[in-house]
């Protein structure tokens, strides 16, 4: 390491009263994951890498996460890459065939504690798109598609979403595709419909944290971040947000979570310059 890269890198992660958006929303997952809990990360998931290599460095040193695309369990690297990469083969404590892989996702036995997704739009009961805005056959906004996300929606025992904007296209009363089965239609409609108990438990978005109802599974706000106005999330949102009183303002970074994300898990700096 060149002493230009040491006082790049202190510089860094020093600077823990400017997370960006992404390097926020890595942490802030990074908290609710759990010691001895498995995950599968898709392709070029730079948010979701992040937030798993974080939460094995802080609270969970025995968390599982294995690449969707390249069933390499746990690489151990200080930078981002995609998880596909055959670069992290070289530091991966496991490898494994694509039809293994696929037998990890069953009806039977839920084998992935979470998932964490991206998505073009979410609803209110946490429903997720990522196939097309507008009418499916003549979309206005064409997304990567369904590729394992309806199975993980349905099957992890909980999934995590993010969007890199909070407007009313992104944040709409019902999804125009419906690809991540959420909540459906809120109440028990998820376990009427054949689904088991599980769907969305966070939302996150530049504006704030968002969970759901216990009863009726509507989005509420868990938090919002420094600045953040309820009355500015809402006009923000296409649908009516639950809230319980004053929502308290998002816990940000401490330094040393800004310090691990910067110098032992994304080095190169790619959460500074890539909207969550």
């Amino acid at each position: 390491m060149t002493p230009a890269t040491e006082t790049s890198e202190a510089a860094g992660a020093s600077d823990a009263a400017s997370p960006s958006a992404a390097e926020l929303t890595a942490v802030l997952l990074a908290r609710d994951l759990a010691d001895g809990e498995k995950a599968i990360i898709g392709t070029n998931s730079d948010v979701q890498l992040a937030a798993c290599n974080l939460a094995r460095l802080m609270q969970a040193p025995a968390l599982w996460w294995v690449s969707g695309p390249g069933g390499m369990v746990n690489p151990t690297r200080d930078h981002l890459i995609s998880t596909a990469d055959y670069e992290n083969i070289e530091s991966a404590q496991a490898w494994m065939d694509l039809p293994f892989m696929i037998d990890f996702i069953d009806w039977k036995i839920h084998f992935f504690d979470f998932a964490i997704l991206s998505a073009l739009q979410i609803d209110r009961f946490g429903n997720i798109n990522t196939v097309a805005v507008g009418d499916v056959r003549k979309p206005r906004l064409r997304g990567p598609g369904t590729v394992g996300i309806s199975a993980l929606c349905g099957l992890a025992k909980r999934f995590y979403t993010f969007a890199g904007r909070h407007d009313r296209g992104v944040f709409v009363p019902r999804v125009d595709f419906l690809c991540g089965p959420g909540h459906m239609d809120g109440g028990d409609s998820r376990e009427a419909m054949g689904l088991p108990p599980g769907g969305p438990k966070l939302v996150m978005s530049p504006l704030g944290v968002f969970d759901f109802h216990p009863a009726s599974k509507q989005m509420r706000i868990a938090s919002l971040h420094p600045g953040v106005t309820l009355e500015q999330v809402r006009d923000a949102t296409g649908f009516d947000l639950l809230a319980d009183g004053t929502p308290p303002v998002t816990k940000m970074p401490t330094p040393l979570e800004l310090q691990l994300l910067r110098t032992r898990v994304d080095r190169h700096g790619s959460l500074r310059t890539t909207a969550a």
